[in-house]
């Protein structure tokens, strides 16, 4: 007869090391847990589409020579759509040049047919502009606007009506418009990561949550046409110039807002704002720009952070009005 007490120490060790070989190979086998990953603490996400109306307004048809001609505003519009198709990889782009106000509705209705849920939709606009001060009423003024009949014009409220249609449907909403008191569009207010927290883990988290952003040129106030002879506005002039130099592979709204106002407030009388449009929905999340170079491995797995987003209402002070200061249209996009 055997004792078999001897053997109870060997079959301990035995079954030890057998259980630790079947940790270590699930640990292999899943890979992420290695690096301290866990499924409530990381998600992946992906962008849809990237789509956009970019509109620039040159020559205006107004007979009573309130709407004088722009220099610049269709080089905008060429040099943004350009950009955004070969760098940042944007598939369905419509660029309007001198359109009139039924021709800018009419491209607003056919976009919000076409829409996806997970889309990135972007507004571009550069055009005279103008501010009603009694009534706090802002408008675009296309080039078939006239004088100062408002009911040619193309109100605020109906483009935020013709943004909200879009981003019921759209997962990222961004309207930039580069005009005179286009401030007024604004009712939000400032927001974004300090820089310590522009992480991967920002990205994911803003890129999962729904925004209806705002970028303006000014805010109630006078913009400039001309950049120093560059044949573009200064805000124009920057937008580009940071969306083409940027070097990392995604980047949200509040990067790219945050250095255009510096540079544009640095080098010229206007100060642009950034903001979220009013009562459209949005959910504190961002808009991102991804390079085309940069755009295969976008749908990234990502640790989640802590990440408090900050919130500074933005102050529209009155303007003058267009009559008050006729005198100075030729200079700028009013």
């Amino acid at each position: 007869m055997y004792n078999t007490k001897c053997y109870y120490p060997i079959l301990m060790l035995l079954s030890i090391c057998y259980c630790s070989l079947l940790f270590a190979n699930d640990m292999d086998s899943r890979g992420l847990s290695r690096i301290n990953i866990t499924s409530d603490a990381s998600e992946s996400f992906t962008l849809g589409k990237f789509r956009a109306i970019i509109i620039g307004n040159n020559h205006y048809q107004d007979g009573n020579g309130v709407w004088a001609n722009l220099k610049t505003a269709i080089k905008d519009a060429e040099k943004v759509a350009s950009l955004l198709e070969i760098e940042y990889d944007f598939s369905d782009i419509t660029l309007l040049k001198n359109a009139g106000r039924k021709e800018i509705l009419g491209e607003f209705k056919k976009l919000s047919s076409r829409v996806e849920a997970n889309d990135n939709i972007l507004i571009y606009y550069a055009g005279h502009g103008y501010l009603d001060k009694e009534e706090r009423r802002g408008y675009w003024i296309p080039t078939d606007g006239l004088g100062y009949d408002d009911t040619t014009f193309i109100r605020n409220s109906t483009i935020r009506d013709e943004i909200n249609i879009i981003s019921e449907k759209s997962k990222h909403t961004l309207l930039i418009s580069d005009s005179c008191f286009s401030g007024s569009l604004l009712r939000g207010g400032n927001r974004g990561p300090s820089s310590m927290e522009l992480s991967q883990g920002y990205y994911f988290k803003v890129a999962n949550k729904k925004s209806v952003q705002v970028l303006t040129s000014g805010s109630n106030e006078y913009v400039d046409d001309n950049y120093r002879d560059s044949g573009h506005s200064p805000f124009t002039y920057f937008l580009v110039n940071e969306l083409k130099n940027n070097k990392q592979k995604y980047v949200s709204l509040s990067e790219l807002a945050t250095n255009i106002i510096k540079a544009v407030a640095n080098n010229s009388e206007q100060t642009p704002l950034y903001g979220v449009l009013a009562n459209a929905g949005d959910e504190l999340g961002e808009f991102i720009f991804v390079r085309s170079a940069l755009n295969d491995n976008f749908a990234d797995v990502v640790t989640v952070k802590n990440i408090a987003l900050e919130t500074n209402e933005l102050e529209i002070q009155p303007a003058p009005t267009l009559k008050e200061s006729h005198a100075l249209l030729p200079a700028f996009r009013f």
